[in-house]
């Protein structure tokens, strides 16, 4: 059972890294959609805006409460994502609140706990599940009706689906916590690890789908980045009923998830700096490569626990 500290800054570091993806998620889903689809567009945007004010009060209370790991592992924010939120805005129309990103970029590390901050953080999961359970609602509908080929969308079906499962993965480490229960036994680390490496995998196949067809040698790296993490899925796998194979494949995990991230803070400049051909949101690419940085720290927390 999770301690009061352990709950607190633990909810709050979930809730920092998994609030503004699927706030962007939803951005994504806007900004994909053909105009004709209003009906989609608006419950988006007013969801969009009611993850940017659980956002917001996430990051006010998390200064000098979560972790001097967290806040430098570059998965709330990254050098690159301000312009990338200001260039997503300016292509699309869609408006993001800026300032909270500001903010973020001020996040200070610590462990101040005042007698109220527990239970107000328990107010906020319960918000924020009852926020990700709308989210994966309009995901489930939109994916539906693409399935159907009952509307058009600039994404791919497995996109869709693909930030459909990292809405329930969120939901389901939030119920966790709501319970307290420990996040690092066996069982959970390894799902973890099944879990990301599926989603880098993926990232991966994306990227090389997204990339202008003349961008042959990124497109060759995405694709090799695609096979070795369909490898390190299936080993990761393999160690649910091995679990003695579990040191060895999480070393082989940060080795690959490393390089990925790199490899995707290269692309989120080249994105940036108009060097890469693409259709690739800035702050897709961005968002990618913050989740990328968010399962190199939890591998390398779960690593020092072996």
């Amino acid at each position: 059972m999770l301690s009061r500290e352990e709950f607190i800054r633990q909810s709050l570091e979930h809730n920092l890294f998994f609030t503004r993806i699927i706030k962007e998620h939803l951005i994504f889903a806007i900004a994909f959609l053909a105009v004709k689809n209003p009906s989609l567009v608006q419950p988006a945007m007013e969801l969009k805006d009611q993850y940017e004010t659980l956002l917001a009060e996430t990051v006010s209370l998390s200064n000098q409460v979560v972790s001097r790991e967290a806040i430098q592992s570059g998965e709330f924010v990254t050098q690159f994502t301000l312009n990338a939120e200001l260039a997503t805005q300016s292509y699309t129309g869609i408006p993001i609140n800026t300032s909270i990103t500001q903010a973020e970029k001020s996040l200070m590390p610590g462990m101040y706990i005042n007698p109220e901050l527990e239970a107000r953080v328990g107010m906020l999961n319960q918000m924020a599940i009852a926020l990700t359970t709308q989210a994966i609602m309009i995901k489930t509908t939109l994916g539906e009706a693409v399935k159907a080929c009952q509307i058009f969308t600039f994404a791919y079906p497995t996109l869709l689906r693909h930030v459909l499962e990292e809405a329930k993965f969120y939901l389901r480490i939030l119920n966790m916590l709501q319970r307290r229960e420990d996040m690092h036994t066996i069982r959970s680390v390894i799902e973890h690890e099944i879990f990301w490496n599926h989603i880098m995998g993926q990232h991966a196949e994306f990227i090389r789908g997204l990339l202008d067809p003349s961008e042959k040698e990124l497109m060759s790296k995405a694709n090799r980045f695609a096979e070795e993490f369909e490898e390190l899925t299936k080993s990761a796998g393999e160690a649910l009923n091995q679990t003695t194979m579990l040191p060895q494949v999480t070393r082989e995990s940060i080795r690959g998830t490393t390089e990925i991230r790199d490899f995707k803070a290269q692309g989120t400049l080249g994105i940036l700096e108009c060097k890469i051909k693409s259709i690739i949101l800035p702050l897709l690419s961005d968002h990618v490569l913050r989740e990328a940085s968010h399962h190199l720290r939890m591998l390398r927390m779960f690593e020092k626990s072996f």
